[in-house]
């Protein structure tokens, strides 16, 4: 019985130290989504505490990464070039609608048909929604 008390005691004081070392911070998914007409040759995204790389995105196609703790910035810039073209564009986009409290989910910047970048948060990883887009 004693013994029982000791583990189930080391379990709560390890969940209590776990709760205290987990740094805050956004620990979710960071992604792009091309909804325009042309395919993305080259994508880089700088604002947090390392540059976000992808790779190609044709229409429809998405990709992301977890990049572990990250403070989600004011804005971010974003740099990509078209397959067809050798010039590469960049932007900056506004995270101001991200709540600055978000700890996990989805955060995609997304080339609209139009060619313009947005963001679109969300609290839960939606990967079922994904796989249908």
């Amino acid at each position: 019985m004693k013994v029982a008390i000791i583990i189930a005691g080391a379990v709560v004081l390890g969940f209590i130290a776990f709760a205290f070392l987990r740094k805050a911070g956004y620990h979710g998914a960071i992604g792009f989504k091309n909804r325009y007409a042309s395919e993305i040759a080259s994508l880089r995204l700088v604002g947090f505490s390392e540059p976000v790389d992808c790779r190609s995105l044709a229409l429809g196609e998405h990709s992301f990464n977890f990049l572990g703790r990250q403070d989600i910035p004011s804005e971010v810039q974003i740099t990509w070039r078209f397959v067809d073209n050798t010039a590469d564009k960049t932007v900056s986009v506004s995270l101001s609608g991200v709540p600055r409290d978000a700890s996990d989910g989805e955060l995609f910047f997304v080339l609209s048909p139009e060619g313009v970048w947005t963001v679109e948060f969300a609290p839960d990883l939606l990967l079922d929604e994904l796989q249908r887009k």
